[in-house]
C-alpha cells in the first residue's frame, strides 16, 4: 500500500502540468526551457540532497521529510494557477503569466521530488533480497509506477470539473494517504539500533 500510494499526489500533479502550463498562456519554449532544462537541474539538485539526508537521517526520516515537502510543493502550482491572468479568447494574443513564479514552481517540485525520489529508490532497494535484487526492485518499482498511473488515470476528469487552484490543491491531499502509511510504518517498525551504539 504505501509503494503504491507514497507519489499518489505527485502522480496526479503530473498527468496535468504540461496542459496546465499552455491554459494559462505559457508557450512551448518557456514550458521546454523552465520546465525541462531548469526543473531537471532542480531534480538532480534534490536528489543529491536527499543521498545525503538518506545517509545522515536515515531512509524512514527523509522519506517522511520529501513526501511532506512533495505535498507542499504542489501548493506553488495552487498560487502559479491563482496568480495567471485570465487569458483573452483566441484569435487574441495570449497575456504572459510570471516566468519568476513559473521558476519558483519548478524549482519547488522538482527539489522536493528529487529528494523524496532519491529515499523511496533507497526504500525500495532496503526491501530486496540481496541475492534477487534486480527482479525484485523491478517488481516493486514497476507497482509503484502503475498504482500510481492508474489512480492518477482520472487527472483530466477532476480538472474538467474544477478550477486549477483547486485541482492543485486537492493532488496535496491525494499524498495524504501515503503520508499516513509512512507515520505508521516509522511508528511500527522503528529503526534498529547496534549494541556498539550504546544499546545492549
Amino acid at each position: 500500500l504505501f509503494v503504491g500510494f507514497y507519489k499518489y499526489g505527485d502522480s496526479l500533479l503530473g498527468v496535468m502540468a504540461n496542459p496546465f502550463y499552455l491554459d494559462i498562456g505559457f508557450t512551448k519554449a518557456q514550458i521546454g526551457i523552465v520546465s525541462k532544462t531548469y526543473g531537471v537541474v532542480m531534480t538532480l539538485a534534490g536528489t543529491a540532497l536527499g543521498g545525503v539526508l538518506v545517509a545522515r537521517k536515515g531512509i524512514l526520516k527523509t522519506l517522511l521529510l520529501g513526501g511532506v515537502l512533495q505535498a507542499a510543493s504542489n501548493l506553488t502550482y495552487s498560487l502559479l494557477a491563482w496568480s495567471a491572468p485570465v487569458q483573452p479568447p483566441i484569435p487574441m494574443a495570449p497575456v504572459q503569466p510570471s516566468l519568476g513564479m513559473f521558476a519558483l514552481t519548478i524549482a519547488a517540485e522538482n527539489l522536493s521530488g528529487g529528494l523524496a525520489s532519491a529515499a523511496f529508490v533507497a526504500y525500495l532497494s532496503s526491501l530486496c533480497n540481496l541475492a534477487f535484487t534486480a527482479t525484485q526492485y523491478a517488481l516493486l518499482s514497476s507497482l509503484a509506477a502503475f498504482v500510481g498511473k492508474v489512480l492518477a488515470s482520472g487527472g483530466g476528469w477532476l480538472a474538467d470539473h474544477v478550477s486549477w487552484t483547486w485541482y492543485f490543491a486537492l493532488t496535496t491531499l491525494a499524498a495524504v494517504p501515503g503520508l499516513a502509511l509512512l507515520i505508521w510504518m516509522i511508528r511500527r517498525y522503528p529503526p534498529q539500533v547496534k549494541p556498539e551504539e550504546g544499546v545492549e
